[in-house]
């Protein structure tokens, strides 16, 4: 069957009913549960849903309409307003906490969010039987543990499957991975025995709706307790404050699309569960739970479950970045072995098509090998004109007119051409499909044209579809539309036309050879040679340096997770250590990189380290001579000093008004470097009663990593740590010490008023990132402008737009922001970049000495900026 076949459907039947279905505002709930919409102003309940009496112990009449502290004591209101007043509740906060279970001897569960405004809690029986409700981060430990070790991405993601199946107990649970045209494929599966098979089974894209998909990256985690139920109205179904149905998109307990009960009811499944896995801001896939039988999962084992995909999210993409890094150190040495070459022609045109064979084995080198048995496909290069080919390649008449095309197709700034089915996007190579499906091509000059073209044959594939992918239609009261499939039997189809995709490694590898080409042209002078293999040693060993740091970080990072999660005390605490933690190596890596990775002036890093809590506490001292200290003593002191400023600002000197830290530090070339750090004025100290994470890093980390020593004293009148560290970790700085340097606090940043709320322009090309600084605004009671996440949106609003100040990304999708930002300049609307670049050698001229934030960032640094920017204007 052609692949294409659901295209060539009449015009007039309806193939997106599923796709326009308003899946996020549903008016009902699964009727398990109950849920309260409060107004967050008077705690007025304005709608109910569920089974509130056997929850609540009230029908929903006697609800609705009434003061939640008719049915909340004053305590657990207390909680709910305390968490108003700390979170913006953008995302559900799970509250597996018995104060909030309100009905008397009964264990239930809750969570609260808000939509549109509103309050929304929601509440379903607890299991207190199973072993993971005392302890669900243990749980969370006992799912991770060793899943790091796989060899590969299929076994990572087989594990990860097994062992989500093992906590959540469904018949089956998939790995369910997106291929580049949506249609999903089933990675990785574990199973009850006595089941069918799923694992390598392709499904099509129009099986998971567009809004769906939406709403999987809005929601990690999406439940169904089982297929056939009588949803439960909301009423009143119009929420009376807003004046609109109630956006569900985070409720837990949203009802589901009956063309998905269907689906599922089709397929004989009566539970499912569905986590989200996303790899740079998009949806890779998902972890796909099935249950024939009703199953009703505990809301502590779901908070776990949505832990897992967090965090599995994470280490997915860890994996597949080290791939990519390992791909193109590959294919950046075969690179360097073809400019080496080139750089001692005068010619380069010359130089390259002596080059054929080593271009043709470059892109094989840096992306995907070619399958065993397959026919080798060929190289082919039009430079003055002339046209010279390697292996299977078109005849130079085809070349020729193909160039044509890319030349008329490549727009200005446009250099690299990669396609898997050429003769889709070019009609004329159907003509030589067979050798030529795949295309990747090179533009190494603008006038005329000249390129590099790699051809790849094509592989007649055999797809197994779980049903025929081609959605049956009915005629219903609405017309003729798509129905969910009946049949989930293994469906075959044939695919032409198509070769062996390029990988992401295979397209930064053409980039590469371009950019290299481009400066090859621009250079042709005899030192060239000499130059360019300097540069190509020098390559290799940064190479080799950035894969050793880049496996150092990410397995200090990895370390960190396991020591943060066995000190914390829950999983908020756990995930707020650890994100202050990695903000403060970032801050070490960020002076770092300003360096050279050659050293870190102490006095700057303990600055960096303090500046948070100087902003309220001006009484910090800081003294000592300039001591420029090594790369591994910069890290391991960042994260001491980040531990002691920490415990000051919970619990020590900075944490009361009339507190004092004194940091002092002397300098020997032979003795070494000794540090103290001394507090006074703040609350009595006691000893605590339990070493945690961050006293190990204080006193052991600190020790291992240095060869010094560190100790931690706790005196009643403040805590004070003397660390001592060897002279081979740092050196003296080459500039007059500074005898006592005492740094006063920044400005106090006034209030903003709200009568009229500041309008900020967001420019963020990360979706994860711009929901943050979304939740920001919000929070602070602005408005947004925007958001743009592409520059041609940045140029549109910076020029057209109102606004009071803007916070910009540098990079948007590979494209830099200057033109937005200079717009803004010319208006003399203040704004700030966001990076992660080293703001120093990134930004232009223009605005050089411009406020800069960098990322990673946490939602108190945007706050914070945003405030002081208005401030000053």
């Amino acid at each position: 069957m052609d692949a294409g076949m659901t295209k060539q459907m009449d015009g007039a039947v309806d193939l997106t009913n599923c796709d326009r279905e308003p899946i996020h505002i549903p008016g009902s709930i699964l009727p398990h549960g109950a849920m309260l919409v409060v107004d967050p102003a008077t705690m007025l309940v304005e709608q109910v849903a569920g089974d509130t009496l056997g929850l609540f112990g009230r029908d929903a009449a006697s609800l609705t309409g009434q003061d939640l502290a008719k049915l909340l004591n004053a305590e657990q209101l207390q909680r709910l307003r305390e968490l108003l007043q700390s979170s913006s509740l953008a995302r559900p906060r799970h509250l597996l906490d018995p104060l909030l279970r309100v009905v008397p001897d009964r264990a239930i569960d809750a969570s609260v969010h808000l939509s549109d405004g509103a309050l929304v809690i929601e509440v379903e029986d607890a299991d207190l039987s199973d072993r993971h409700a005392v302890d669900p981060l243990a749980c969370v430990q006992e799912m991770f543990d060793g899943l790091g070790d796989a060899p590969d991405l299929q076994a990572y993601c087989q594990l990860a499957a097994e062992r989500v199946r093992a906590v959540a107990g469904y018949d089956r649970v998939m790995v369910y991975r997106f291929m580049p045209d949506d249609s999903g494929w089933v990675f990785a599966e574990a199973r009850h025995d006595d089941i069918t098979p799923f694992l390598d089974l392709h499904y099509p894209a129009s099986d998971i709706p567009k809004q769906a998909r939406t709403l999987y990256l809005t929601s990690w985690l999406r439940l169904i307790t089982e297929v056939d139920y009588t949803p439960a109205p909301l009423l009143p179904s119009i929420n009376p404050s807003s004046g609109l149905p109630l956006d569900m998109s985070h409720a837990t307990l949203r009802d589901v699309s009956p063309i998905h009960r269907e689906y599922l009811r089709n397929m004989g499944v009566d539970a499912s569960m569905s986590i989200s896995i996303i790899f740079e801001g998009r949806l890779w896939g998902l972890i796909a739970c099935h249950h024939h039988t009703p199953r009703r999962l505990p809301r502590h084992l779901r908070g776990v479950c949505e832990l897992f995909g967090s965090m599995f999210s994470l280490q997915l993409e860890v994996r597949l970045r080290a791939e990519q890094l390992e791909a193109r150190l590959l294919s950046r040495k075969a690179l360097s072995g073809i400019m080496h070459a080139l750089a001692s022609e005068d010619d380069y045109g010359a130089g390259l098509v002596a080059q054929q064979q080593q271009l043709l084995d470059y892109i094989e080198a840096g992306g995907l090998a070619l399958r065993v048995g397959q026919t080798r496909g060929g190289v082919a290069i039009r430079v003055n004109s002339g046209i010279t080919a390697l292996g299977n390649t078109p005849d130079d008449d085809q070349i020729g007119a193909l160039t044509d095309w890319l030349t008329l197709r490549m727009g200005t700034f446009e250099g690299v051409y990669a396609t898997d089915r050429l003769s889709e996007e070019y009609p004329p190579a159907k003509a030589y499909a067979e050798i030529a499906s795949g295309l990747l091509a090179v533009s190494v000059s603008r006038e005329p044209r000249d390129f590099v073209l790699w051809f790849r044959p094509e592989v007649v594939e055999t797809v197994q579809w779980g049903g025929d992918p081609n959605k049956p239609m009915e005629v219903g009261p609405n017309g003729i539309r798509l129905t969910p499939r009946k049949s989930f039997e293994a469906w075959t189809e044939t695919v032409r036309g198509r070769s062996t995709p390029w990988s992401p490694s295979d397209n930064d590898a053409a980039f590469d050879l371009r950019v290299s080409l481009l400066e090859v042209v621009l250079r042709r002078i005899d030192a060239a040679a000499r130059e360019r293999l300097r540069a190509w040693q020098q390559e290799q060993l940064l190479m080799a340096e950035l894969d050793h740091r880049v496996k150092n970080t990410l397995a200090s990072i990895q370390a960190m997770v396991a020591q943060t999660s066995r000190s914390a005390s829950s999983l908020a605490a756990f995930t707020h250590g650890l994100d202050r933690r990695i903000r403060s190596m970032s801050r070490a890596h960020s002076l770092l990189t300003q360096s050279r990775w050659e050293g870190v002036s102490l006095d700057v890093l303990i600055q960096q380290e303090l500046d948070a809590y100087r902003a309220e506490h001006a009484n910090v001292t800081i003294s000592g001579p300039d001591v420029m200290l090594l790369p591994k003593a910069a890290l391991a002191l960042s994260l001491a000093i980040h531990e002691l400023a920490t415990n000051a600002g919970k619990y020590g000197a900075l944490s009361a008004a009339g507190g004092h830290v004194d940091i002092r530090w002397q300098f020997d070339p032979h003795a070494g470097l000794e540090l103290r750090w001394q507090e006074s004025g703040g609350p009595p100290v006691s000893k605590p009663t339990r070493r945690g994470f961050g006293s190990i890093l204080i006193e052991r980390a600190l020790s291992l990593e240095t060869g010094g020593s560190s100790t931690l004293t706790f005196d009643p009148g403040g805590v004070a740590c003397a660390i001592v560290m060897p002279a081979s970790v740092a050196q003296s700085g080459g500039t007059a010490s500074h005898a006592s340097i005492a740094h006063d606090a920044p400005a106090k940043v006034t209030d903003i008023p709200t009568d009229n709320p500041p309008r900020i322009l967001i420019v963020e090309d990360s979706a994860m990132v711009l929901m943050l600084i979304e939740d920001v605004v919000i929070d602070l009671g602005w408005d947004i402008v925007g958001p743009a996440m592409r520059l041609p949106e940045a140029l549109k609003l910076s020029r057209e737009a109102a606004i009071d100040a803007a916070l910009i990304d540098v990079n948007l999708d590979g494209e830099m922001s200057w033109d937005a930002a200079a717009i803004l300049q010319d208006r003399k609307i203040p704004f700030v970049f966001t990076t992660g670049y080293d703001s120093a050698t990134v930004l232009p001229e223009r605005f050089a000495g411009h406020p800069v934030l960098n990322k990673p960032f946490s939602a108190e640094d945007v706050g914070r900026t945003l405030q002081t920017l208005l401030s000053r204007h």
